[in-house]
């Protein structure tokens, strides 16, 4: 398999190197979420209590405005399972991404490359 993986072009290895990582991020954001939302109930303290959350975006809207109210929702959805799981995926996109431009620029330099050959 390796020597298969070796014989193609560069840029086929660069976008396989790419949709193997888009896919294993993908799956590691799913185990992610999974095993968080699997895990025991989180224990009773001031941020799950009765009430606590109201009063502290009514606070928050007092003390900072609707801007403060935003980024206060923000905060709480990002460090959700969900919001965490996300921000994996988004990683895992992202760096993808990059060996699929990597691959692209590739084979434009190759096309011009043999464009300018075909030239001469």
């Amino acid at each position: 398999m390796l020597a298969r993986f070796r014989a193609h072009t560069r840029s086929d290895r660069l976008r396989t190197i790419g949709w193997l990582l888009l896919a294993s991020g993908t799956a590691g954001a799913a185990i992610f979420y999974w095993a968080q939302t699997r895990a025991a109930s989180p224990a009773l303290d001031d941020t799950t209590a009765l009430g606590y959350a109201r009063s502290m975006h009514h606070q928050m809207g007092v003390m900072m405005g609707r801007f403060g109210l935003v980024l206060t929702e923000w905060q709480e959805t990002l460090t959700s399972p969900i919001g965490e799981a996300v921000m994996i995926a988004i990683g895992a996109a992202l760096a993808a991404g990059c060996f699929f431009r990597m691959a692209w620029v590739l084979d434009v330099a190759a096309d011009r490359s043999s464009n300018d050959e075909g030239r001469e």
